[in-house]
């Protein structure tokens, strides 16, 4: 398993991928949450990596990846844990680790790929009565269920 610094220096040299994103992470957004649907879903890769505490400065020609680090790193891989047990349909388990980068605490998130049994995830909040159309989507990757309770 790659360490945060090499998935960083990954980051910097290659932007953003299917299997690698950052996120600033003051807290879990939806925008988070939909990247590990997408990571889980996601055919063939193995899953994907994010680092939690790393922002993407998009106002530069090449974007940027300062690293900001997170303070409150309990609180936010117990939010991280809850929601993947809690969001979707299926009860997600990403690895989660701090390390040092920078002289800054970041979390290395890495969400496995599920079993074709146990695809689609999706967000258990999409559900209703009729056909849906769930969508987990991040930049470079993404998942369509169709889900029917027909």
């Amino acid at each position: 398993m790659p360490s945060a610094e090499e998935l960083l220096e990954q980051l910097r040299s290659l932007g953003e991928t299917e299997r690698l994103e950052a996120k600033l992470a003051g807290s879990i957004s939806h925008s988070i949450m939909e990247t590990v649907c997408a990571f889980s879903n996601e055919p063939g890769l193995g899953g994907g990596y994010l680092l939690l505490g790393v922002a993407e400065d998009k106002d530069r020609l090449i974007p940027t990846y300062p690293v900001e680090g997170i303070t409150n790193v309990d609180k936010i891989t117990n939010d991280l844990l809850s929601q993947c047990n809690d969001l979707f349909n299926f009860a997600l388990r990403p690895d989660i680790l701090p390390e040092l980068v920078e002289g800054r605490v970041i979390l290395k998130v890495f969400v496995p790929e599920v079993s074709a049994s146990a695809k689609p995830v999706y967000f258990k909040s999409l559900c209703s009565n009729t056909v849906i159309e769930a969508i987990c989507h991040s930049e470079g990757a993404s998942a369509t269920a169709r889900i029917s309770d027909k």
